[in-house]
């Protein structure tokens, strides 16, 4: 699920993940922390950042015996066990596995603040300098703190903070499931990429970027190729892990004056397979293995009721701020929509987090007394969307997802859903997201306001004309022809190994199958979209009333078929991973969701729309803009401005261009977001997604929980670091 480019060895969003996992290290590569995290629109979860006052200490020891010193807090968003470094370096992850990320891994070198810009960790980082070099390459080098242990109290060191980067630079990570792209921005990375254990031309087992100095310091190298960089300093943030968690028993990391390397067995074969890549895919999901560095631990997790159990790290000396946590013991629990306002007053949970939707909304606030339960509240740094994969099936055409569009009437949908507490977006941003705040006036955006003859309009000029025989469409016919279908190119019929040869509709329970006919050779696709819901979730039964069994959609030439399940089997289906549920058949084009902005690095999406196959699982939407094509971005060429760019590409500029360049010709604010609204209107004009809402969310909670504060970047896990039960 991406290996981006930007917050990779950084944030760890989670994906969402996201998608900062916690701590928040970060490089121009993977991402499990990306850009944005995926969230389930009924119970997302933010990130970090908001102020709140310090427990007490003075009696966090004892308490006063009303309570016990224990939060029990859910989230609708089932748990799956991947905590130790959630999403494995995809572009995004469950919200959930997040939560337990922030809360079991610390001492990031950077961390995110309450503005949701990173900051230097100094409780892990005792000082840090950037070089330039002359040859345009940048080394940032980084001394951290000697004391810092990990949660059985070994002590945590420079080598700690390189594994990730050496680990999942290696083949051996890619056998293992993990993209293995997590150095890619630093120097000698393709050599040591392409490093199998045998020495060969152009391959090395030293990785020349990434150097281990002493025990307590490091440097990396950034290449010529990704520096200058809008978010440079990001480049040194790294978290640290235990060794073994990501090399395996028996490996180490050494230096002896060409670049950092792994030792031992790493690279040790059985056949055609590495040894060791069964061991760290095994890893990914053992508790017990190895210790944790965060604020709290993982004592104990039921995969059969997806609840967690935390208690404190007592070795944890504080985050960026040097706050430690008062709570002694997180339980970490599923929730069910429907029962969860029950859970709360019942003692079932003890926060409802992101509270969202109008019902849900005006439920929850019911209940606060400001005696017994309390709310916080802000307009959420995300919003929730339907999203569309745009590889194969009618939703790979712009035309299809901005009909789409069309036939959904946004503005109701938003009131319906949010009860009055949350706007209509048109585009990747929320009101609040200071880039968006600063082009808001100027942006040129498409008007997507409900129009059924618009989206006819759309369908026939992109040639969704025909019936299942060749034939014109005629609108109000039954059975297969009810749908409009289109006649496929010779590229769009062999797109994605042939997928749209073969493509038809699901969940037929009308007993008609739409699917992909072949007259005289010619491939004629149906306009019938597959459709994955995570259910239970108003948002999904919305869709479903308003959009999916419309009679507007019908009379428009189209079905969208539902299938629903839990969350983590849509996450599967999006990014086509099979530890997910994904049975390696591309399937639906449709999802609904939500996404967040962990930090604001988070904009940055460099590496999401590339062409390269290499960046795939970098894009959860699987869309190639052909503008790139006419006018690709060339990270060694010349770094045009904006209106430079617009004038040599005929104004045709591609959405991996723009993201591109945002990063990577952007030397200023100012010029970051003249580029941020290029990219905002070229996104709006393709509608990868379709934005429904960004709302408000609504954190309610016992009042026994006092200086509790969450905000845009501080959801309710993050700020639990803050909180203190009453009495302690």
């Amino acid at each position: 699920m991406k290996r981006r480019k930007l917050l990779a060895l950084l944030l760890a969003s989670a994906m969402a993940m996201s998608m900062a996992a916690c701590g928040n290290g970060g490089t121009p590569t993977e991402s499990s922390d990306s850009s944005s995290q995926a969230e389930s629109d009924e119970a997302p979860s933010s990130d970090e950042g908001s102020e709140s006052a310090p427990p007490d200490e003075g009696s966090a020891a004892a308490g006063d015996g009303t309570y016990e010193n224990k939060v029990i807090m859910g989230n609708t968003t089932d748990l799956t066990g991947d905590f130790r470094y959630p999403g494995w370096g995809t572009s995004s992850v469950g919200a959930s596995d997040q939560d337990i990320g922030r809360l079991t891994i610390g001492y990031g070198t950077q961390e995110v603040a309450e503005d949701g810009n990173l900051v230097w960790n100094d409780t892990a980082v005792k000082s840090h300098t950037k070089t330039e070099n002359e040859d345009g390459t940048a080394t940032f080098t980084v001394e951290i703190n000697e004391g810092l242990t990990f949660s059985d109290g070994t002590p945590i060191t420079a080598k700690n903070y390189l594994v990730r980067a050496l680990a999942f630079s290696s083949p051996v990570a890619m056998e293992a499931g993990h993209p293995g792209m997590a150095g890619n921005a630093f120097i000698g990375f393709d050599e040591f990429h392409a490093y199998t254990g045998e020495e060969a031309e152009g391959t090395s087992k030293e990785f020349a970027g990434v150097r281990l100095l002493s025990d307590y310091s490091y440097s990396v190298t950034v290449s010529s190729d990704y520096y200058p960089y809008y978010f440079a300093y990001t480049y040194a943030g790294l978290d640290p892990y235990p060794m073994g968690l990501f090399l395996g028993e028996g490996v180490d990391i050494a230096d002896d004056g060409n670049g950092a390397y792994l030792t031992g067995n790493f690279y040790e074969k059985d056949g055609d397979s590495f040894v060791k890549a069964k061991e760290i895919e095994e890893n990914r999901y053992d508790l017990t293995k190895y210790p944790f560095s965060g604020p709290y631990v993982v004592s104990d997790w039921d995969a059969s009721t997806k609840q967690a159990t935390l208690t404190l790290n007592p070795e944890f000396k504080g985050n960026y701020e040097g706050q430690t946590p008062s709570i002694e013991t997180i339980v970490y629990v599923k929730l069910i929509q429907e029962t969860q306002l029950e859970e709360l007053t019942s003692g079932g949970t003890d926060i409802l987090g992101e509270v969202t939707g109008g019902k849900d909304t005006t439920a929850a606030l019911a209940v606060v007394d400001g005696e017994n339960f309390s709310e916080v509240h802000y307009q959420r740094a995300g919003y929730g969307k339907i999203q569309f994969d745009c590889d194969f099936g009618p939703t790979m055409f712009q035309e299809v997802r901005q009909a789409i569009a069309y036939l959904l009437n946004r503005t109701e949908f938003c009131q319906t859903f949010t009860g009055g507490y949350g706007v209509v977006v048109d585009g990747p941003y929320s009101p609040d997201l200071g880039p968006w705040k600063a082009v808001q006036d100027d942006v040129e955006l498409i008007d997507y306001s409900f129009s059924p003859e618009t989206a006819k309009a759309l369908l026939e000029q992109g040639g969704w004309i025909y019936n299942s025989k060749g034939e014109d469409f005629v609108e109000g016919a039954d059975g297969v022809d009810a749908v409009r279908y289109k006649k496929l190119t010779a590229e769009e019929a062999n797109a994605l190994d042939g997928a749209n040869k073969t493509y038809a509709s699901v969940s037929n329970t009308d007993g008609v199958t739409y699917e992909t006919v072949e007259i005289g050779g010619e491939y004629y696709m149906p306009l019938a979209i597959n459709w994955f819901g995570s259910t239970p979730n108003e948002v999904t039964d919305l869709i479903s009333t308003t959009l999916a069994n419309s009679s507007d959609l019908a009379a428009a030439g189209m079905v969208i078929r539902s299938t629903t399940g839990d969350f983590n089997k849509l996450l599967g289906e999006i990014y086509r991973e099979p530890s997910y549920g994904y049975n390696g058949v591309p399937t639906y084009g449709m999802y609904n969701l939500a996404t967040g902005f962990s930090a604001l690095t988070n904009l940055d999406t460099s590496y999401q729309w590339s062409h390269d196959p290499a960046w795939f699982t970098n894009s959860s939407n699987k869309l190639y803009d052909p503008y790139d094509l006419d006018f690709p971005y060339d990270l060694k060429g010349e770094k045009l401005s904006y209106e430079a760019a617009v004038e040599a590409s005929g104004d045709k500029l591609g959405m991996d261009y723009l993201s591109m360049a945002m990063v990577y010709n952007a030397a200023t604010e100012d010029e970051f977001n003249q580029w941020y609204m290029g990219y905002v209107e070229r996104w709006n004009e393709l509608m990868p997604d379709i934005p429904l809402y960004s709302n408000y969310y609504y954190d309610v909670f016992n009042s026994k929980i006092e200086n509790f504060h969450t905000s845009p970047f501080r959801g309710p896990a993050a700020a639990l670091l803050y909180a203190n039960v009453k009495g302690f």
